[in-house]
Parts: structure tokens; sequence; C-alpha cells
């Protein structure tokens, strides 16, 4: 009866471990889902905002004529054609001179664009402005006889309707500051509290804000971006859309019911499994310890090959397959703005309008004709590193992933008046979204792994419940250790192996896959090979320094009661804080006035640049090792002298040996195992030095103490290179891992297996 018990609290213990991985991976998905969503929204308002720049550039464009020409106003807006709505030609004071056959409201003259108009310098402003309920966009020029042309048109309206057939998005203008701002018909209703709240987010934010609220009983994103006047000084608008959760239902949906179908179906694959693998135990069948492993494996491999699966391509290509939709709108109404310009036919407005472009939407543009690049905000290097990963064709317009040094972006090109126009939108947002799932999949499986083990125990085990009891409890007082274990010491080691095949920085959101990159560039790294020959040779004070520390364990050794006053003087470096005693080190290094050149002087040697000078700046460093290192090692070989049996001195001292003849054939061998532990992890530390460097040379004079533990703290956290960092790290411990096996075939079998 209580082997039943037994299983079937393991059986429950697995459907409840499975059911939390796969729902707190699912929690995990859909906040991914849902920031990459918000984002995806902010992208489109950013482009709109762009289509609407666009538009009042264009209106520029068309009065710039007037610069230098006045008497072309009627050509001009004969121009604008159907288009206008009021105009007028008004005196500095802004008394009407002419209407041209148009209506033109005293409120014309009166609005703080007039007066914007009257300090202006000759040159055309266009922005939004609404006139009843109907929003308009208006254009005016100073002219050189200092009178001042307004019209108002009314083109926004078609804006609007393409944006919103292209972005599939109904867009909603408030006109107005955060403060006071008047609130179309046909929008929806909402709180003027919180689009208030909004509003001044958006400002204070300079990009995109969104808020969650409560619309027609379901939730939903309302988004909103500020709108300047064409002194891109004061507000005059909002552009917002509004998004229920109606419009992605289909993603959360898809992949909520593939991470529940996944849970239900693991557990009951690894109930059936766990089952067989009960049954054949009980029946006391041989199983040797590879099949008892394989039912164990068996049993939870689908749990892991689905939570990888979802990790690694499911959860992906959802995220995918929005922001290349997202891509693909943003695209087709950016080619619809070229369109326009195109017709101009002027090579130079392309300069201006890729940097337009980038400034509002943060994407990257390269515009070539014949093969050749007329304006991109991307230098050569860039646009020569761009590699196509996948293409399609959608209505004329080549798009799919592509990688510029090594990010990917979705892309967008097409053909447009012989000119190649290509438009990438990186996408990291939506990679690191994918990356976080990733790393709390590897935990996942990495604890399903576990309970791979857990459960061959326990059912191999099933009928010793004592052991099984016995076995828990001990681990369960081992678990702190385990923990800090893995948490400090093999979790950032995996994740630096993470980090050295990405190029990873705290400054950059970007942290794409580079590959062996980071490596190949390390072997041609002149510098670090440099830090490295300069860590060899400081690594020498290691044996200069164990040959002293054991002198004086000897001389400790003998002096009874006195050892224990000089153990902790000697000891003393060790417990002092390190920065404080480089200090004094400099003082005594000073060459001026420092204690190590007085006493050399007494003896008529010339005062020693030690810290300043590339010869001597090294061997400095190496005195400090020695100095520092002295207590512990010191305190090491005593406890080995102690060890050894005085027996084998007395059997010596009988048969006459000298004392130099004990030395070498009882003390050193004796102290191998100790010999190997001080020469291991004293040469390991001789690769860890650190802060006298940082204190007193930071790596100079002329890299001559640019040892390899400050060069990857200088890649680290000066460079911000974390990933490169991160492969010299991983260069560095193998490189201490193939020394430390050296030194233990030296020493031989029979030293290391003291410790085992």
């Amino acid at each position: 009866m209580r082997h039943y018990k037994i299983i079937v609290g393991l059986l429950v213990f697995v459907g409840l471990l499975m059911i939390s991985a796969f729902a707190i991976l699912g929690f995990y998905a859909r906040n991914g889902l849902n920031d990459f969503l918000v984002e995806s929204e902010a992208s489109l308002l950013r482009s709109f905002k762009l289509n609407y720049q666009n538009l009042t550039a264009y209106i520029d464009l068309e009065m710039d004529p007037l610069i230098e020409r006045p008497e072309l106003v009627t050509a001009v807006l004969e121009s604008f054609s159907d288009d206008v709505v009021f105009a007028g030609l008004f005196d500095y004071s802004g008394n009407l001179i002419d209407d041209f056959g148009y209506f033109a409201p005293d409120s014309l003259s009166s609005s703080l664009f007039f007066e914007n108009l009257t300090f202006s310098i000759g040159y055309p402003k266009t922005e939004l402005v609404v006139y009843g309920d109907e929003t308009y966009i208006q254009t005016g020029i100073r002219l050189l006889d200092d009178n001042i042309l307004l019209v108002v048109l009314d083109r926004f309206d078609d804006l609007l309707d393409k944006a919103s057939e292209t972005y599939e998005r109904d867009f909603v203008v408030y006109f107005g500051d955060e403060n006071d701002f008047a609130v179309p018909r046909d929008s929806p209703r909402i709180e003027d509290d919180l689009i208030r709240s909004l509003f001044r987010k958006t400002i204070n934010s300079q990009r995109p804000e969104s808020a969650e609220i409560s619309f027609e009983g379901s939730k939903a994103l309302i988004n909103a971006i500020a709108v300047y006047d064409s002194d891109n000084w004061d507000v005059i608008g909002f552009f917002s859309t509004l998004t229920t959760d109606a419009d992605w239902e289909d993603k959360y949906t898809s992949l909520s019911l593939f991470l529940w179908i996944s849970a239900l179906a693991s557990f009951v694959f690894a109930v059936f499994v766990l089952l067989s693998f009960y049954k054949k135990a009980a029946s006391h069948a041989a199983l040797n310890k590879r099949t008892r492993m394989i039912f164990g494996l068996t049993a939870y491999l689908p749990a892991i090959v689905l939570i990888a699966s979802f990790a690694f391509f499911v959860f992906g290509e959802a995220l995918g397959e929005i922001s290349e939709g997202v891509g693909l709108k943003r695209a087709k109404a950016w080619f619809n703005d070229v369109e326009h310009l195109v017709l101009k036919g002027d090579q130079g407005f392309f300069v201006d309008f890729v940097d337009t472009s980038r400034r509002s939407t943060g994407a990257n543009f390269i515009v070539q004709h014949e093969g050749e690049v007329v304006a991109s905000n991307l230098t050569a290097r860039r646009i020569s590193n761009l590699e196509i990963v996948t293409s399609s064709q959608v209505n004329g317009i080549e798009t799919g992933s592509a990688k510029v040094n090594d990010v990917i972006h979705t892309y967008a090109s097409r053909n447009i008046g012989g000119y190649d126009f290509t438009v990438l939108f990186e996408e990291t947002l939506r990679e690191n979204s994918i990356l976080s799932i990733q790393f709390f999949s590897i935990g996942a499986i990495l604890v399903l792994l576990v309970m791979v083990i857990v459960s061959v125990f326990i059912v191999t085990n099933i009928e010793s419940h004592k052991l099984i009891t016995r076995t828990f409890i001990g681990y369960g007082f081992l678990l702190p250790a385990l923990v800090h274990l893995v948490w400090w010491a093999v979790g950032p080691m995996g994740f630096a192996l993470f980090l050295a095949f990405r190029r990873w920085s705290i400054v950059d959101a970007a942290k794409p896959f580079v590959g062996l990159e980071n490596f190949i560039e390390l072997f041609g790294d002149l510098k670090f090979w440099n830090a490295m020959k300069n860590t060899a040779v400081y690594s020498i004070y290691v044996p200069i320094g164990m040959f002293i520390s054991l002198l004086l364990a000897i001389a400790v050794n003998k002096l009874g009661k006195l050892s224990i006053v000089l153990r902790v003087l000697y000891y003393l470096p060790v417990v002092t804080a390190g920065v404080a005693t480089t200090i004094v080190w400099r003082w005594i290094f000073n060459r001026d006035f420092g204690v190590l050149n007085f006493i050399l002087g007494l003896v008529g040697i010339k005062p020693i640049a030690w810290l300043e000078s590339p010869q001597f700046a090294l061997i400095s460093m190496m005195i400090i090792g020695i100095w520092s290192a002295i207590g512990s090692q010191l305190l090491i070989f005593l406890a080995g002298l102690q060890g050894i049996p005085k027996d084998f001195y007395d059997a010596a001292a009988v048969d006459g040996a000298s004392k130099s003849r004990i030395f070498w054939k009882i003390t050193l061998p004796l102290l191998k195992p100790t010999s190997l532990f001080v020469l291991v992890t004293s040469v390991i530390g001789s690769f860890q030095v650190f802060t006298p460097i940082y204190v007193l040379t930071q790596g100079g004079p002329l890299r001559s103490t640019d040892v390899v533990f400050y060069h990857i703290w200088q890649s680290a956290w000066v460079d911000m290179r974390m990933g490169y960092a991160a492969a010299q790290s991983w260069i560095l411990f193998l490189l201490l891992a193939a020394l430390t096996l050296v030194e233990f075939k030296l020493f031989g079998k029979e030293s290391w297996q003291a410790y085992f």
C-alpha cells in the first residue's frame, strides 16, 4: 500500500510540475506578446505621423516658388486645385488684401499660426488645423513684400482614409494641447482624465504611449502620439488609435491552446511511462542503469520537446507573423509617400526625406538608382553587410527578413520610377521577447531533467521507503548550498557561455547571435594576447612567493608560542582591504619620496620609477603579489608541515641524515599535496589580479601591466562589449583548466589523490 502512495505522490507532483511549467511559460508568452503588440501599435502611429509630416513637406514644396517670386500666388493656388477651403492674402497687420475668390474668415488672421508667420523669415509653414468639426491642413508664407499668404486645404481626410485602408486602423485626431482638446464626434467615449494622463505621458516621453482601458465590456488599448506645430515647438494635437483584444485574440488563443494541449498530453504520457516503469520495477525485472534512465527520460521527453518547440519555434513564428504584417503595412504607407516624391524628379529631396523618415520611425532606409546609393541613413559598410535571409513578393513589394550587422530586420523593397527604395524595420524587441521565453524554457527543461533522475531513483527504490526519505532529507539540507552553487557559479558560467556567442552590450537593445565572431576576433586581437603575455610573466611570482612562504613556514614552525604572533602578522595582508594596502604601496613605490627608493639610496642605487617605467611596473605588481600572498601560503604550508608525522624525522635523525637531506627527502615529498594546492590556487589567483593594476597603473605605462583580467574588465565595462569580454573569459578559463591539468600531471597522481 505504501508503494502506491509513493507512486501516486510522484505522479501528482509530476502533473503539478508540468502544468505549472507550461502555465508559467504561457504567462511569460502572453506578457511578451502584449509588450510586442503595444510596440507594434506604437510603430503604426509613428508611421502615420510620418505620413502627416510628409504631407506637410509636399505642401511646403508646392509653396516654395513663392519664396522668391510672390507674383506666382495665383498659379500656386491653382495648383492646389479643388483642395482649397479658405485662402487670403493679408498685410502684416492682418488686414485682408485679396481672397482670390475664396472665402477668408476673420479667424485666419487672428490665429496663432498667422502670428508665427509674421515672425518667420520667408519660408513656408504647414500644420494641422480644425475649423468647425472638420480637420484641415493650413499652409502659409511671409512674402518678400511682408504680406502674408494663408491657405487652408482639404487634404487631411484623404490622408486619413488612405492610412485607415493601409494600416487597417481607425485613427482619431484630438486637436489641442493636453489640457484643452477637442473630442471628435465619432471618437469612442473615453474618460477625459484618462486621455489627459495619456497625452501628458506621450508629451513627456516624446514617443507613442498607450493605456489599458475597458471599452464596450472588453479590455482595449488606447494609443496616442503628440503632433507639433510647424515650428516643432507647441503641441497642437494628438493622433490616436483604439485596439481591442479581439484584434489579436486569435494569437492569444492559438498559443494558449498549444500550451494547454501540450501540458495535458505530456502529463498523460509521463503517467503512462512511469506506471509501466513502476510495474517492471515491482515485478523485480532485471533493469540495468541504462534501461532505467531510458524509461525516465522517455517519460519527460514529450514535455521537454514541446517546451523547446514552443520557445524556439512556435512563439517566434507567432511574433514573426505579426511583425511581418505590421512591417508590410508601414512599408506600403512609406512607398505611397515615395510616389509623390519621385514625381518631383529631384534626387536632392531624397536625403531630407530619408532623414525625416529615420527621425520619425527609427527605421533604416536605402534609396538606390542603377546600383548606386542615392540616400540612406546607413553607412556604406553597413549597406555592404546587408544580408537577405528570407524573401517573398506581396503585391509588387519584395518583403522578408534581413540582417544588418547581424541584427534581424523586417525589410520591404520596391522599385518606383527607376529608383529602388528599401526600408528596414529593426526587430530587436521581437528577438528579445523570444529570448526571454527561451531563457525560461531552458530553466524548465533543466528542472525536468532533474526530475528524470529523481523519478528513476524513486521508482527503482520504491520498496525502500526509508532510503527515499533519508535521501530527500539529506538533499533538503544540501538544497541551500546547491541553490547558491547554481545561482552564483554554474548559472553565471552558463550565461557567460551564452554571451560569448552574441554581440551583447548594456547600452544597445540589440543582442544578435554572432556565432564564433567574438572568438575569431579574439584570436587576432594583439592587445588581448599582450595582456595574456603580461599575465604569464606576472605569474612567475608564484613559485618565488611559494619558496619564501615555505621557508618562513619552516622557521615559524620551530618558534613555539611565538609562532602564533607571527602567523597573525603574516596573515594581516590577506584580511586588510586591498584598495587601502595598494594605496600604501603607491607611496612605497613613489619615485621621489618612496620608502623603497630611500632604502636603495642607502646602498648607492639611484631612484627607480617603479610605477612609471615599463621595465619596472610589472615587477612592482609582482612584489605586491608576493607580499599579499605570503600570509595565506604560509598558513597552508604550516598546516602541511604540522601534518607530517614526527616519526619520520626521528628515524632520519637516528640514521644520521643531515638537515638538508631531511628537507629534500622527507619534508618536500610529504608536502607535495600541500604544494600542489598552493600552486594551483596561486596560479589561478595570479591570472585574476585586478586591484593593484586598477588602482596604480590602469594597465600602463605602454600596456606593460595590462593583464588579462583587467583587459576583460575594460572590454566589458569601458568598451561595453559584454559578449566579447565573455569570450575572453572562456578562453582564460580553458587556459587555466589546461594549466591546472599540467600541474596535476607534474606533481603525480599521489599528490592530487590525497584530496579525494
